[in-house]
């Protein structure tokens, strides 16, 4: 059987042609996402990439000779739960359920929570933090159940851990997490905002629900106590424990938040005591008229900042430097010759993207033939595998999702026009390809710096170790700035990953198209990567089983608003949220507990 004559799957579903694309992508917050729209019948621009690559070896040619084509893109079935009072239907096409879905999270949305870097401790001053205990009251306003129901701890004055005990206290938990703080608003951005930003404005008429936050991510914070409101009122038991982990600083790396409450967590539990997270990440996205896929992310890329400095003599600038080159100008050789040769892509078997291509190459009809033979062939040769990486490498949107990341985001230097800088620093903030590491990032960041040190006379230190003598010129100093995280273990797609995937099959297909004609709709479950990283980075420890998700229907538009004007989700959408979530639980509790 060919890629393209897959079984039906979920409702009936078989192959249909999809319409033309081109290729887009979207690499989100907590999020990436590709979409392919429209190409015309001209020669590609990928097309000539491919072009320019070169010929194949009589190898190549040989191991195409033995290729057979093979789905490694499997369709599945909806997992659907029987709880007798059951009713995703209503969560999806009642308008006065989504009405009210909609008003409760506006109302979170019309409490600011931002917040800004270098956030205070809670316990040093929770005046800063004033707005988050406003914060709760309204969810306990909004949610009574839930407050009367579970059990709510709060760790480090403002993260709140909500426990809803299970019947079986042998079994391990599911977390749900979500942080409670939001981006700030940039005060020039005010008057180009079609609603006030912090309104919460809902427009019936166009379902959208209007403010920071809509979907980055009290969103996702909302529908999970909205969806464990729903299971509270339906009188539904769980047999495995569920909790709610909601930090209150992810937007300025959690450590305050996410790190006390998974320090609780394991202090409590133990390692390696969850079953599955659920955390913020894309959804799906519509790539055609009968082509759906969802991108779970099941792995980050890593971080590190790294401070070069270059300290040496300073003088009046009356009479600089014999080769011409202050401090500054030595720095910026360093930042050049790290710009100028950058990283070079890597295909890493951890990265997530290569399972997401493969399922676009084998349900598209139209993308480019060329694009498609490399993705599907990338390991039958080495001729195909490098001919992808030259052609995403090429794309603005792919090449950060094959590669180590770098920017130079801070510089500074000098104090007077007319005075030798005696010292300056820049730092560079790196987003570490899921195949490489701190170490290795920081050593070639260090072999770069030697060759400027040579070049020009300086001496070399790695952090506190001397790599090359101080010279009379001066020493190039390279360290780590702040804390570095390594990239995310890329969570198993075993038992455990089949339930959840299955659940996001029947949340689309009776739910979102539960109103729809389905017939004819391909729909694909693949996990993505993203280059950001989530408040999950604290949470390694507890669970293997990690999905950064929220089967929520990713547009360009509403992607192109998060940390930015107009945000905004429609709240048929956000039910969407809802309904993966009561599904999930659901799901869990009935076939593995």
């Amino acid at each position: 059987m060919s890629v393209l004559e897959k079984p039906a799957h979920g409702k009936g579903i078989k192959k249909q042609s999809v319409v033309k694309y081109v290729s887009i992508v979207l690499t989100v917050l907590f999020t990436s996402i590709l979409f392919f729209k429209g190409k015309d019948n001209s020669k590609s621009s990928l097309t000539k990439k491919f072009n320019e690559y070169g010929s194949k070896s009589l190898s190549d040619r040989l191991k195409d000779f033995t290729y057979t084509e093979e789905s490694k893109c499997p369709l599945s079935e909806a997992l659907t739960p029987s709880f007798e009072n059951y009713d995703l239907k209503n969560i999806f096409v009642n308008e006065t359920f989504i009405d009210l879905a909609a008003e409760k999270l506006s109302g979170a949305i019309k409490v600011n929570t931002s917040i800004g870097d270098n956030t205070p401790s809670p316990k040093d001053d929770i005046n800063y933090w004033a707005k988050f205990l406003e914060f709760h009251e309204y969810l306990e306003e909004a949610f009574p159940l839930v407050h009367e129901k579970l059990e709510l701890e709060k760790i480090n004055e403002l993260g709140l851990l909500y426990k809803w005990e299970g019947t079986n206290s042998d079994l391990k938990p599911i977390v749900f997490m979500a942080h409670q703080d939001v981006v700030l608003v940039n005060e020039n951005t005010l008057d180009q905002w079609t609603y006030p930003a912090f309104s919460g404005h809902y427009d019936k008429e166009t379902h959208l629900i209007w403010g920071r936050g809509a979907i980055d991510c009290k969103n996702l914070l909302i529908a999970e106590l909205h969806a464990l409101e729903i299971l509270l009122e339906q009188g539904f038991v769980p047999t495995r424990s569920v909790y709610l982990s909601l930090g209150f600083d992810e937007e300025s790396s959690g450590v305050h938040g996410a790190a006390y409450l998974s320090k609780h967590l394991t202090d409590t539990l133990g390692p390696d005591s969850i079953y599955s997270i659920i955390d913020e990440g894309p959804g799906f996205t519509q790539l055609s008229e009968n082509f759906y896929i969802a991108a779970p992310i099941l792995n980050e890329k890593g971080r590190i900042d790294v401070k070069i400095s270059v300290e040496g003599n300073g003088g009046h600038s009356s009479s600089p430097p014999m080769n011409g080159h202050t401090n500054i100008g030595i720095l910026a050789k360093a930042i050049s010759l790290m710009e100028d040769t950058g990283f070079e892509p890597e295909y890493s078997e951890k990265n997530s993207i290569w399972q997401f291509l493969q399922c676009i190459a084998e349900y598209d009809d139209k993308l480019d033939p060329e694009f498609k033979e490399a993705i599907v062939k990338r390991e039958v040769s080495p001729y195909y595998k490098n001919k992808l990486l030259s052609i995403l490498n090429s794309q603005k949107e792919f090449k950060d999702l094959i590669k180590t990341s770098q920017a130079f985001d801070i510089i500074s230097g000098g104090v007077k026009a007319n005075a030798l800088p005696e010292d300056a620093f820049a730092i560079v903030n790196h987003r570490i390809d899921v195949g490489s590491s701190v170490k290795k990032v920081l050593e070639r960041d260090l072999s770069l710096a030697k060759v400027i040190a040579k070049t020009y006379n300086y001496g070399l230190i790695l952090e506190d170790k001397e790599i090359l003598p101080k010279t009379d010129n001066g020493i190039i100093k390279v360290e780590t700035f702040g804390h570095s995280i390594e990239p995310a273990p890329i969570s198993p797609q075993n038992e455990v990953y089949d339930i959840f995937q299955k659940t996001i099959y029947n949340t689309f297909f009776n739910g979102f198209l539960s109103e729809k004609e389905s017939d004819d709709i391909i729909f694909a479950v693949s996990p993505n990567t993203v280059t950001v990283n989530t408040d999950t980075l604290y949470y390694w420890n507890l669970t293997s089983n990690i999905y950064r998700f929220q089967c929520i229907k990713f547009s360009v538009e509403s992607m192109k608003s998060i940390h930015s004007v107009n945000e905004a989700v429609d709240a048929r959408d956000h039910a969407s949220t809802i309904g993966f979530i009561y599904d999930y639980i659901l799901n869990v509790n009935e076939y593995d507990s």
